[in-house]
């Protein structure tokens, strides 16, 4: 090919297969492809509407390639531009750069200098960039032609990813002399897509390809607990036959502990989240492409720009945020368009913390109020920083975009950290504008997350209301999803019942640490103990997994407690510096019994109920507050005898041993 630009934009709009495969390799164009690239070249402001995996990135690599002015790539994934450049095709990377906050000042003086030179004609940046006045110019004097902005849904106040910097590209758009436009998106409702035309100032030309992954089946599964993820999701993984699997958690922790226990199945499990240095992330991402790692456990920033095609499996053990958010996370499945699966782990706790969380993101009009003060008071000028002080649970800049949603503030460019906002005279009806936008805050949140929860719980066809939400029609059965072809479980999934559990229980807990093949830590023990799913390998294969599984986690953990305290476990530190658990023989356990319920003498319930309530109008609180009709009943069970044996007993902590103990047991003992 000559150089880009040589020939006029209307002869080669006839003819785009040939570019293709020149510098992409390909022989013809996916659905929507060709489209949005001939309204990109024709200077057509458009947004294109097409789901993960299809090829987006390729329709304004090649339109770049053939306009004759620079193109600017608006992307918010800073830490991936690198690696998107890396990855073009040689002749595209040749003339493709990207700046970013990673860069010195020189460095990017040197990229935009290349710019004007028209040696560069593909620019990545940041969206925050255009609030750069200097940036601007510099691209301005060149001539850009064409900006993408990819990710555009995050323009919309009401969509499920806000950023108030895209608020900005309207503005930006306008500096630059009106480029043409070409918003990109997977995830964009009807009504998002007319709230990006309004917030860009753009009459958009939509290119629709349809939502619809018929090589992925979505299924949804009812868990209970913890222990229910785990070992759905194991079976999920063993049955993997070749491919790789994205596993998504909602919090850090989880993503660690998740990927740990994984590990202890065999499986070549990594965690992946913010919170890890950039060098161990890229480690992680590599090692995933590489097929290094089978599985990599995450939160949801994980898989945005990486190109693997053999994703078999996408799980998410947690609600996600929005359905749009869902349609996200699983289209990075099967990209190569092979079968693969999708799961989505639900229950009714998590829809509760859903519901929480979505709600919780909603400002309350006192904290608004504290930030419009605070940039009144700075006469213009501010930085991020001292707003952050004011509202330490949120992010400033939101607020501040929805300060400028409501009409009262409009945020110009930035002077270096500093934010710069003009402040027009309060409108009379400004105390109810800003209610209103609330009230409507707090209604899109509860919708968004009342539409994940619907979609979890409604027997219709997954595919069927995928299509629904993006204002498609599809009318199942699908055959692809757990509601139209059910999956049968495997029989290893479901759990044998429980074994009785032992007479003397702090004996046994003893008994059972001098089995073990390794020490352990005090929460792998407890796991081991109850059965779990999350005790090492090792402690699985011995006599002390499940000894007490008929038993609460809590009641286990406090039984160890109560071992720990009577000498007889000893925390001790290993060379590697573990804390683990080991038996002092030179101390026996104390006695510690379980209740059964025939063993209850009532005229002893009775006595305790009435030492309760004089107890209570004693202390002046009510009776349950001084010990629950559980714990009576327990008490007259087991008939403790000693503080020891009383502190065995559920519902005893230090402090009610300490308030109620001698009398208790004085009590038991007339009753005796």
């Amino acid at each position: 090919m000559g150089p880009p630009g040589a020939t006029p934009i209307l002869a080669r709009l006839t003819d785009l297969v040939s570019p293709l495969r020149e510098l992409f390799g390909f022989e013809a164009f996916r659905p929507g492809q060709e489209d949005v690239v001939r309204a990109a070249i024709a200077g057509r402001d458009t947004l294109a509407l097409m789901p993960t995996g299809s090829g987006k990135s390729l329709t304004y690599q090649l339109a770049a390639m053939l306009r004759p002015e620079p193109t600017l790539v608006l992307s918010p994934l800073i830490a991936l531009m690198k690696d998107q450049v890396d990855k073009l095709p040689p002749e595209i990377a040749a003339t493709a750069t990207f700046v970013n906050s990673s860069l010195s000042s020189e460095e990017t003086a040197e990229r935009l200098a290349a710019v004007s030179t028209r040696e560069t004609r593909l620019v990545y940046a940041a969206p925050e960039r255009l609030r750069q006045s200097r940036f601007v110019e510099l691209l301005a004097e060149v001539g850009i032609g064409l900006v993408v902005v990819d990710e555009v849904h995050c323009v919309s106040m009401w969509g499920h990813d806000f950023r108030p910097d895209y608020l900005f590209i309207r503005r930006g758009l306008e500096a630059l002399g009106e480029p043409t436009l070409l918003g990109m998106t997977a995830t964009a409702t009807p009504e998002t897509a007319r709230d990006i035309g309004q917030a860009l100032g753009r009459k958009l030309e939509i290119v629709h390809t349809s939502v619809m992954r018929p090589n992925l089946r979505y299924d949804v599964e009812e868990v209970a607990n913890a222990e229910d993820r785990i070992a759905i999701l194991v079976e999920r993984l063993r049955a993997l036959r070749g491919g790789s699997a994205i596993v998504y958690a909602r919090s850090r922790r989880s993503t660690e502990e998740l990927a740990r226990v994984l590990r202890g199945y065999g499986f070549r499990a990594e965690h992946y989240h913010a919170g890890l240095e950039a060098e161990e992330r890229t480690r992680v991402q590599d090692d995933f492409v590489a097929d290094r790692t089978q599985a990599v456990v995450a939160t949801t920033a994980f898989g945005m720009g990486i190109d693997k095609p053999d994703v078999r499996l996408v799980c998410l053990v947690n609600y996600p945020d929005s359905v749009e958010g869902y349609v996200q996370m699983v289209g990075r499945a099967g990209r190569d368009g092979e079968p693969s699966q999708t799961l989505l782990l639900a229950s009714p706790s998590d829809a509760a913390a859903l519901r929480r969380f979505a709600t919780s993101d909603v400002p309350a009009a006192s904290e608004l109020r504290s930030v419009y003060r605070a940039l009144r008071d700075a006469g213009g000028l501010v930085d991020p920083d001292e707003l952050r002080a004011l509202v330490p649970e949120r992010d400033a800049r939101v607020l501040v975009g929805m300060l400028e949603q409501a009409g009262l503030l409009r945020r110009s460019f930035d002077e270096g950290r500093r934010m710069r906002i003009e402040l027009p005279p309060a409108p009379a009806d400004a105390r109810e504008q800003v209610e209103a936008l609330l009230d409507r805050a707090q209604l899109v949140a509860e919708s968004r997350a009342d539409r994940v929860v619907a979609f979890a719980e409604s027997r219709s066809c997954r595919h069927e209301q995928v299509a629904a939400h993006f204002g498609e029609d599809f009318s199942g059965p699908c055959g692809a999803c757990d509601v139209c072809a059910p999956l049968t479980r495997g029989s290893a999934s479901i759990p044998s019942p429980p074994p009785a559990l032992p007479e003397d229980v702090g004996e046994a807990i003893v008994d059972a640490v001098a089995s073990l093949k390794w020490p352990l830590g005090r929460r792998s023990l407890v796991a081991t103990l109850r059965g779990s799913l999350k005790a090492p390998p090792s402690a699985r294969r011995s006599g002390a997994y499940r000894l007490l599984a008929g038993a609460s986690d809590a009641d286990v953990r406090r039984w160890v407690t109560l071992v720990e305290v009577s000498g007889a476990l000893v925390e001790v530190a290993t060379p590697d510096g573990f804390r683990v658990l080991e038996i002092d023989s030179s101390v026996s356990p104390p006695q510690i019994r379980t209740a059964i319920a025939a063993d209850v003498d009532e005229g002893v319930v009775a006595r305790l109920r009435s030492w309760r309530l004089e107890r209570s109008q004693e202390d002046a609180v009510p009776a349950y507050v001084v010990l629950h009709d559980a714990t009576l009943r327990e008490l007259a069970a087991l008939r403790p005898q000693t503080l020891d044996e009383l502190a065995g007993v559920k519902g005893f902590g230090p402090v009610k041993l300490e308030r109620y103990g001698d009398d208790l047991l004085a009590v038991l003992a007339e009753a005796s």
